[in-house]
Order: structure tokens, then sequence, then C-alpha cells
């Protein structure tokens, strides 16, 4: 996993937790606050039930509940349970008679209200009684409703202040990225004066050095021509890599024009037939307006490292794909059935002197992207099915210039 995957799964795991903290905090604080109210209404019965015992009521009257009401507005239903009623008999009702405990709750629903019941014990007439006391929820929300909105309001800020972080976390990542990149952009560009620099350098004795060793190798008897032949072959190998240098170091000049397809396939077709691999090229036909011969030179470094990835295997095929899409442009695909890259070099590969070959400067891809960029285009590489790697052009519709019959 890349480093960039890494810092969004860590962020996005980051954010998941945070918002599940300030959730799982804002519902315990709601739960705190309904049982706030229960305590409330609670404490209420409690306080009818003490008006039961110390103020000159009948009660055993049937209206007793609206002679309290002025007390406390919240009362819905007062029932007095004396001993040995019916009621009384209820065994949750016991621990009251008992003393063992002071009250006893319940909630409830009725007509579509939420109530909350609370039988409440006391003494009257020289005996006990428990009053059942019916008190209406939505009495006690003048206590909670600043609460809630408050707590709406700190989990609409804690929201917010989180998104805030994560939008700071990202975009300074990404700032980190881009000084990165342009850090890696100036390092390049340095690369790219120092390879044309020492190719210009190396140039001038490469070449006295291979024209001398020519000389000698035509006038040499056959036993020194044998020990000339592996100085004209490394001074060709260097003039190559000579010649990369140069490439990679100088911006490319496109000259384009217009173009057939089939003017781009054939030597490449040619530079193909010279090696045991089969390739196969499809018959599409349209034209560019490009500059032909930077096309070719990219197209030719894409071609030989598919061919050098397919060498040694009987069933190794590099096929050369290009569609005119017209509204899109023109996109060129050269695949092949190797081993394929794995991920973590295909993602450096166009990076300067990255290979992995056991010979080579590793500046092909880098020239072939170079070149493609050049000319408005873009080139990828992305594993091929079910093995292998394909490379894809892509250019910008106004690079097509239409349609033609074969």
């Amino acid at each position: 996993m890349s480093p960039g995957a890494r810092f969004r799964l860590l962020l996005g795991a980051s954010a998941l937790a945070l918002t599940g903290i300030l959730l799982a905090t804002s519902a315990g604080t709601f739960r705190a606050l309904d049982d706030q109210r229960a305590v409330y209404l609670r404490s209420r019965a409690g306080h009818l039930a003490g008006l039961l015992e110390t103020l000159p009521l009948d009660w055993s009257s049937p209206r007793l509940a609206e002679e309290l009401a002025d007390e406390e507005p919240g009362l819905v239903d007062l029932t007095i349970i004396a001993p040995g009623a019916p009621a009384a008999q209820d065994p949750r009702l016991l621990p009251l008679w008992t003393g063992q405990r002071l009250y006893l709750t319940e909630e409830l629903e009725a007509a579509g209200e939420k109530l909350l019941r609370t039988w409440v014990p006391f003494h009257a007439a020289g005996r006990t009684l428990i009053a059942r006391i019916d008190l209406a929820a939505a009495s006690a929300d003048f206590l909670l409703t600043s609460a809630r909105r408050n707590l709406w309001v700190s989990l609409a800020g804690g929201a917010a202040l989180i998104l805030l972080a994560i939008a700071l976390l990202w975009t300074t990542h990404r700032m980190g990225q881009m000084q990165q990149r342009h850090l890696e952009m100036e390092h390049l560009a340095q690369i790219g004066k120092m390879s044309a620099v020492l190719a210009h350098e190396i140039r001038n004795p490469l070449g006295a050095i291979k024209g001398f060793a020519q000389l000698l190798a035509e006038n040499a008897p056959a036993e020194q021509r044998a020990l000339l032949e592996p100085i004209l072959g490394e001074t060709s190998r260097l003039e190559t890599l000579v010649n990369e240098l140069l490439q990679y170091g100088r911006p490319p000049q496109p000259q384009p024009r217009e173009v057939r397809w089939a003017e781009i396939v054939r030597p490449l077709a040619d530079h193909a037939s010279a090696s045991p691999v089969r390739f196969s090229a499809n018959g599409a036909d349209f034209a560019l307006r490009t500059d032909p011969h930077l096309l070719h030179e990219a197209l030719l470094n894409l071609l030989r490292n598919a061919i050098e990835a397919v060498s040694g295997d009987p069933a190794g095929e590099v096929r050369l794909d290009a569609a005119a899409e017209p509204g899109n442009g023109a996109v060129i695909r050269l695949s092949d059935n190797g081993p394929g890259i794995p991920p973590e070099v295909r993602a450096r590969l166009f990076d300067p002197f990255v290979t992995t070959k056991a010979a080579g400067a590793g500046l092909g891809l880098p020239i072939s992207r170079k070149l493609v960029r050049a000319l408005g285009g873009e080139l990828e590489l992305q594993p091929a099915q079910p093995r292998g790697t394909v490379a894809i052009l892509r250019f910008p519709r106004h690079a097509l210039v239409r349609p033609r019959e074969l």
C-alpha cells in the first residue's frame, strides 16, 4: 500500500473513531437528561404524597386530582390505594407496604401522551396508604429544552471541528505531496541538464575511440580483430546510452503534420519482425496530427521493452492496437503477455535510471512519457489480463484529424 493510501485510510479511520466517540458521548448525555427528567418527576410525586399527609384534603374524594392540579399542573391522575383493596394485592407493591422501598416507578403511554407513574406510600388517618400518581412527562420538558438545544449545538460544533480538522490534515497532506512533487520535478530537471552536459562531453572522445577501433579492425589480422570486437560492441552500447541521455536532457521540439496510422505501424512491424516474438497490429486506419518521428521513438522504446519482456517464451506475443474515438481522441495500446511488473516497481518506472533489467540505463520509459507529453498526450502502464503489461497512450480529440477508409 502506498503512503498516500495509508494516509487516507488512517484519516478515514480517525474520522470514524472521532465521530463514533462524539455520537456515543451525545447519546450518553441524552440518556442522562432523560434520567434527570425521571428524577424530577419522582420528586414531584413525592411532594404530592407529602401534601396528602399534611394538607386537609379528603384523599378519598374522586376529585382529589383536580384539587391538587393547581399545586402540580402535570398531574394526570391520582389514585389512593388502601390496604385490603384489590389493587393493594399487586406483588410489586409489597416492598412499599413493608417499608423496604420508598417508591416504585414505571413509564407508560396513554392517549398518545408519555407518563411517569409513581407509587408512593404515605400516612394518613393513622394508617399507611399508597398514592398512585401519574405525571405527564412533558411537564418536565422545561428542564431539558435548553439543555438539549445546547447539546445539539455542541454536537454540531464538534462535528464541524472534526470536519475542519480532517480538511486541515488533508490540505496539509496535499501540500506536502505538491511540495515533494515540486522538489522531484526540480531534481529531474537538474538530472536532465546534467545528462545533456555529460552526454555532450562523452560523445566526442567516444566517437574517436569507436573510429580508431573500427580502423584498426579493418586492417588487423583475424586474431587481433577478435580482440577489437568487444571494444566496438561496448562503444556502440555507450553510444546508445549517450543518445538516450541527450534525448532525455534535450526538450523535444515537435513538428506536427498529418500522418496516417499505417505510416506509424510499418516501421514498428519491421523492427518486431527481426525478433522471434509474435507481433500483431490491428487494421484500424485514421489520421493524426502529430510528429511521427517523436511518436515513433516513444512507441519504439515501448516495443523494445515489450519484446524483452516476452523473449524466451515460445508463447510470447506483443500486440499493438489503436482506435480513433470521435469526441475523445485517439488511444494506442501496446500490450504483451510477459510476467508483468510488480505494482511497487511500476509506480517508479517513469523515474529516470529506474529499471528492472540487468543491462539498461532506465531512460526508455521516462523518454517515452516525455515525448508523448510533448505531443499533447499521456502515457500510463497498467497490468494486462490475464498477465503481462499494457502501455496506454491517450491523445486529445484535437489530435485526431478524421477517420479514413482503408
